[in-house]
């Protein structure tokens, strides 16, 4: 174990889930669109930022680059967001 336990991991996910959720309506984009940009399916990108899905790594880094974000930035935010240093 890395020294978190699955319920600290599940609220650094949904931090950053809801941190690129915010930068894709910051964005105007619709799901549709950030699909096409990602190569995500809108269906999928729905499921996870309703948190019915938890989405894979490629997913999240697919997602972040469509955004123009890093997803390490991201993360390193989503930690301290979550308590976590």
């Amino acid at each position: 174990m890395l020294g978190m336990d699955y319920d600290e991991a599940d609220e650094i996910l949904t931090c950053v889930m809801d941190r690129l959720q915010r930068e894709r309506e910051r964005r105007g984009l619709s799901l549709q669109r950030l699909g096409a940009i990602s190569g995500v399916s809108r269906v999928e990108i729905g499921l996870i930022e309703k948190g019915e899905r938890n989405p894979s790594l490629i997913i999240c880094l697919r997602v972040a680059d469509a955004l123009g974000l890093n997803l390490g930035n991201v993360l390193k935010t989503a930690i301290a967001e979550s308590g976590r240093k």
